[in-house]
């Protein structure tokens, strides 16, 4: 039986950006690579933006664990994104959870890089980090389709493979 990965997955590549529209399945095709890679005895951390009744959310991959993303409250600080207001501390909780894996995962998986990294926000300084301190770990960026270009330039120092996943019927 072919492995359902097997065409998209190298041992050569350390940055995948998986790209797509909004609601095409980015984070579902992550999730289950996620779960792929976990059946193979790899271990990955980072985390997915999973919408909710009551606003999106951050998942660490490693733990399970979520904070809410969305609807900061008025004594929090504020990252807006076009329509959009996020929690700047559910950002630095991603950011410290992923640095807590970076020992022991192979593959970290960011959910989404898109204007606020491009803009030097979000999770730039740690994809910067990535890139510098720990070239051997594998990359896995969630991406719109019409950013693939930016982030590539931006924050693709090494081989790069971009995939888009397979759209629900």
């Amino acid at each position: 039986m072919r492995e359902p990965f097997a065409g998209i997955l190298t041992r050569v590549m350390r940055v995948r950006l998986i790209h797509g529209e909004i609601g095409s399945g980015k984070t579902r095709r992550a999730s289950a690579w996620v779960e792929f890679e976990g059946l193979a005895g790899r271990t990955v951390a980072g985390v997915l933006a999973l919408k909710a009744p009551t606003g999106r959310r951050f998942l660490d991959i490693a733990t399970g664990d979520e904070v809410a993303l969305e609807h900061p409250a008025e004594d929090e600080v504020a990252v807006p994104v076009g329509r959009f207001q996020f929690r700047q501390a559910a950002f630095d909780w991603a950011v410290d959870r992923i640095g807590q894996s970076l020992g022991q995962a192979g593959s970290i998986v960011i959910d989404e890089v898109g204007p606020l990294e491009l803009g030097g926000a979000g999770f730039a300084p740690l994809l910067d980090r990535l890139a510098d301190d720990h070239p051997g770990i594998q990359r896995v960026l969630l991406v719109r389709t019409g950013l693939i270009d930016a982030v590539a330039d931006r924050f693709c120092r090494s081989a790069t493979i971009i995939f888009e996943p397979a759209r629900n019927p």
